[in-house]
């Protein structure tokens, strides 16, 4: 990743902010029937602007250490119906690493695909083969998977959660080792690229966005004080002796009565949140498979949208006052309000309201090409800057496939929270676990 030539983006950060404050004033004046609407959209526009600024700050940990040859490391590879040829892929990825993971421990959990063929010739490798542990399970879940790896090292000391469609860079593993040298962290998120990002609009559009959102939500909280909400399940880095300590919090966690199955990698982040800091990494990179038909992409979409629901009610609940993350959820909940009664008030003002949309289309427009351009600091071998140019230019059909298409579904996914895994919602009394609830609240005041 090239470092952000910080001149350019001041100089733009600061037309911005002068452009914007003024049209901010003028519609806090023209519309002073619905002058509190007006002022949160002003905050709203004032916090993406933060945001835009801390994370050109954002710089990836450089330091070795002979500490970190000395820790073990451990790689938990869930398997569920996965392609064969996928996996084969993801196996060939830790092979090849610059810094070769101790163990690699897959965890088959029930799936009716045949593995065997993929099974045994990673066995016989000379590299892997040592280092493989293929273990079967009855279809438990993904935690469950995981948690058959973590009960398996008692003596591991970071351990590596990839998901069984993602392909680590070569030096990906020794990268994200890197910010272990610092004692008070506890995961690393690693950068998380689309495999797939050409293969049509869809994962064009997808790859665009997920990129975009790293190099700028999850930088800005990087640096705001090494507070990532989510280390990406596809690639990220935990300390060994806090995933013990939480699995069996982790493992009975349960949300209005109903037990939770999805938001995994959120959980454990929220674990390493109590206990110091979660950074991201943006040179340890992965590449996994992103959804190439709607079908996909909207069940996975409303899976996260749910599991979001969750994990942002438990960090309001225990994250202390001084964390960014507990800041940037209401900030991001607040956003996520206002821009539906935005459009409520648009509505009930039309035509009245017409010269604010077509400003608020304009600056949609101008500000998603502004935060893509952050985009332009990745260099993938598969890419030139032609396609670079393409993520800049696509970003506006980004804002507009999430305004009108993936903002109805986050709204039936926090409606629909308690479905996990597709199953029947019921009416059921709010509770916790006693576990969840006691490490979370002990953490919480040390």
């Amino acid at each position: 990743m090239l470092p952000a030539r910080k001149l350019p983006y001041f100089l733009m950060i600061a037309a911005v902010a002068s452009l914007g404050a003024a049209r901010h004033a003028q519609f806090v004046g023209l519309y002073r029937n619905y002058l509190p609407l007006m002022v949160a959209w002003t905050l709203v526009f004032a916090m993406a602007l933060l945001q835009w600024t801390l994370a050109i700050f954002e710089r990836p940990y450089t330091a070795w250490s002979t500490r970190l040859d000395r820790l073990k490391v451990v790689v938990s590879v869930p398997v569920y119906n996965e392609d064969p040829a996928t996996l084969d892929m993801v196996l060939f990825a830790l092979a090849d690493q610059t810094k070769l993971p101790d163990v690699i421990h897959v965890v088959d959990d029930g799936s009716t695909v045949d593995y065997e063929k993929i099974r045994d010739h990673w066995r016989a490798d000379a590299v892997l083969g040592p280092r493989l542990i293929w273990a079967r399970q009855p279809n438990s879940g993904k935690k469950h998977a995981q948690a058959a790896c973590f009960t398996r090292h008692p003596d591991a000391d970071i351990f590596v959660t990839v998901d069984s469609d993602a392909v680590l860079a070569r030096d990906a593993i020794e990268e994200g080792l890197k910010p272990f040298l610092h004692d008070d962290i506890y995961s690393v998120a690693g950068l998380e690229l689309a495999y797939n990002h050409a293969k049509n609009w869809l994962t064009l559009l997808t790859s665009s966005r997920t990129l975009s959102w790293q190099l700028l939500s999850c930088a800005a909280q990087h640096v705001a004080g090494g507070d990532i909400t989510v280390n990406r399940g596809t690639y990220a880095l935990y300390r060994a002796d806090m995933i013990r300590d939480v699995l069996p919090a982790y493992l009975d966690e349960t949300f209005l009565g109903r037990p939770i199955k999805l938001g995994d990698d959120a959980t454990l982040t929220l674990f390493a949140q109590c206990r110091g800091r979660a950074v991201q990494q943006p040179t340890a990179a992965c590449l996994a498979m992103y959804p190439e038909n709607l079908r996909h992409h909207f069940r996975q979409w409303i899976r996260w949208m749910r599991g979001s629901t969750i994990r942002t009610t438990w960090r309001l609940r225990y994250l202390p006052l001084r964390s960014w993350s507990l800041w940037f959820t209401m900030i991001n909940t607040w956003t996520f309000v206002v821009s539906i009664g935005a459009t409520i008030a648009l509505s009930l003002q039309w035509p009245r309201s017409e010269p604010y949309l077509a400003s608020a289309t304009l600056a949609t427009i101008g500000w998603a090409i502004l935060m893509a351009m952050r985009t332009t600091a990745v260099r993938r071998s598969d890419q030139n800057w032609i396609d670079r140019m393409i993520n800049v230019l696509i970003a506006p059909a980004t804002a507009v496939w999430v305004t009108f298409v993936l903002r109805p579904l986050r709204v039936y996914g926090i409606l629909t929270c308690l479905r996990q895994g597709w199953i029947t919602r019921r009416r059921v009394e709010i509770t916790t676990t006693p576990s969840l609830q006691g490490y979370l609240e002990a953490a919480g005041q040390s």
